[in-house]
């Protein structure tokens, strides 16, 4: 395939060696761009599609190099303080990431097509072979790019590697569609069963995400239901319940509970956001033992933490 032809994809990271996005050892494409607004997302700079500018500021020397660097006056600096970053001046163009030397400015959103990632993923083949993993695209909402979605997992299959999908299901039957080929393995997130309760928080459209499972389990493809355990959302029986009933009405038959942490709030701050959980500890796999018990008795497989 041309590269001139694929569609292109913008991806956040890729994270090789992965062990918490589906069996094995995987490589992980984080692609940006997702419908929902989850105040606890632990990567805030996958929610817009656009590339953007991270600052962390605790790395900062206040060396000015940054400040010489923008040709559009978005970086300041005071004597004897660290810069001020004006955001609407900001171009996000990279100058001021290639002039830092500590590491304190990382641009967030590169395009490329899926035939340069294949040739990046593929590299741990033996790897995936050995441990029974694989690929995963997760995001942001992989099918808010349904056509270089398709387009990569096709790729990956041509070559005999296993695939997995992490999805939130807030994408149209348009976007199910223009992406045929579908991955061997969907993670499935399941965040509420209650609609209004779960349109306030995220903005999720739940006969919109119930349909989708519904197609992601009627593809073939195996499917885990993934729930995030968040304190003051869904940490009580009512809620866990609920969703284990949705998804087992769905057709799923495993779940995996996932502990609500805080280990991407440091992201909110060097976006200039800020981080709507406030300081409220994280929770621990032992902490979702209850639930876990409870979908077990109600006839799921079922796991802790991812």
């Amino acid at each position: 395939m041309s590269s001139m032809i694929e569609p292109a994809l913008r991806v956040m990271e890729v994270e090789r060696f992965a062990t918490r996005d589906g069996p094995g050892i995987r490589t992980t494409v984080f692609l940006k761009g997702c419908p929902l607004h989850c105040p606890w997302c632990a990567n805030p700079e996958s929610q817009r599609p656009e590339p953007q500018l991270l600052w962390f500021e605790g790395r900062c020397t206040a060396c000015g190099a940054c400040v010489s660097a923008c040709s559009r006056g978005a970086r300041a600096i005071t004597s004897g303080e660290k810069p001020l970053m004006d955001r609407a001046l900001c171009a996000v163009c990279g100058a001021c990431v290639h002039a830092c030397g500590q590491n304190a400015l990382r641009l967030c959103g590169e395009e490329r097509t899926p035939s340069d990632l294949l040739a990046e993923v593929v590299r741990d083949k033996d790897y995936y072979e050995a441990s029974g993993g694989g690929v995963t695209i997760s995001g942001g909402e992989p099918f808010a790019q349904a056509l270089g979605l398709g387009a990569f997992l096709d790729l990956c299959k041509s070559v005999g590697l296993s695939t997995a999908v992490e999805t939130c299901g807030a994408f149209s039957a348009e976007a199910w569609d223009t992406c045929p080929t579908k991955p061997d393995l969907f993670l499935f997130d399941v965040k509420h069963a209650d609609e209004a309760r779960l349109r306030a928080v995220t903005g999720g459209d739940l006969p919109l995400i119930r349909q989708n499972l519904a197609r992601a389990v009627a593809s073939g493809a195996k499917v885990v239901a993934r729930v995030p355990v968040i304190p003051g959302f869904n940490h009580d029986e009512t809620s866990m319940r609920g969703i284990f009933q949705l998804v087992g009405s769905c057709g799923v038959g495993q779940v995996d509970l996932l502990p609500y942490h805080t280990l991407g709030k440091n992201k909110y701050a060097a976006l200039g956001l800020q981080y709507a959980m406030g300081d409220g500890p994280m929770l621990h796999e032992r902490d979702l033992l209850p639930w876990q018990q409870i979908a077990r008795d109600m006839g799921f497989t079922a796991s802790t933490g991812g």
